[in-house]
């Protein structure tokens, strides 16, 4: 028999594990938690699936959230739009390095340098773009991998028709939501602890 404190509910396991309830969600859905539905269709997950999972970033599985934050590289040139992604930052909550650069010309050394976990860059930005911007970065030798959002006020027919924007890279609409950034920063987090735990 299943005692109460041997589960948690979806919302709780959320807070436990630092991430929202979407994203603990698909980890149900994709098996790295174990859970159960209740008769009455209520998710019920082990604790035990829980506490092994922070134990192991406990271990140094996990270093992203916790040995050190999310390394995250934003690229624009808009004084407005800088610091309305530093206050998305500041109200999800999640721990993070916050590198700035206003120009996509000087991006590329600064991520061959820092090795972010994320580069965020708007598009239409001068001289260079963020277009040339992403593909340099798919071009180079070692970054081909490199999570990047792209942040624009461009419509998706305009983004389209341009062709110049890898499939491989999200495209975001200004203005940013915090539920969205949120979403995608615990995706991230979760493949990153993936990949590090594999290294091990």
């Amino acid at each position: 028999m299943t005692v109460e404190r041997d589960v948690l509910t979806t919302q709780q396991a959320a807070k436990l594990l630092g991430l929202s309830t979407t994203s603990v969600q698909k980890m149900v859905i994709n098996g790295e938690l174990d859970a159960w539905i209740t008769p009455g269709g209520h998710r019920r997950i082990f604790r035990s699936s829980v506490d092994q999972l922070l134990n192991s970033r406990n271990a140094g599985l996990a270093g992203v959230t916790g040995n050190r934050p999310l390394r995250i590289l934003l690229v624009e040139d808009d004084p407005v739009q800088i610091a309305f992604f530093k206050a998305l930052l500041a109200r999800i909550g999640h721990s993070v390095q916050l590198t700035i650069i206003n120009q996509a010309e000087q991006a590329l050394d600064h991520i061959r340098a820092l090795r972010p976990d994320l580069l965020v860059t708007d598009l239409v930005m001068e001289p260079m773009d963020g277009f040339t911007l992403v593909q340099a970065v798919g071009d180079e030798p070692g970054l081909e991998s490199l999570d990047v959002i792209a942040l624009t006020a461009m419509s998706p027919q305009e983004i389209t028709e341009d062709a110049r924007l890898p499939t491989r890279v999200v495209r975001y609409q200004k203005p940013l939501s915090a539920d969205r950034l949120c979403g995608y920063l615990d995706a991230l987090t979760v493949k990153l602890l993936e990949q590090e735990a594999l290294c091990v």
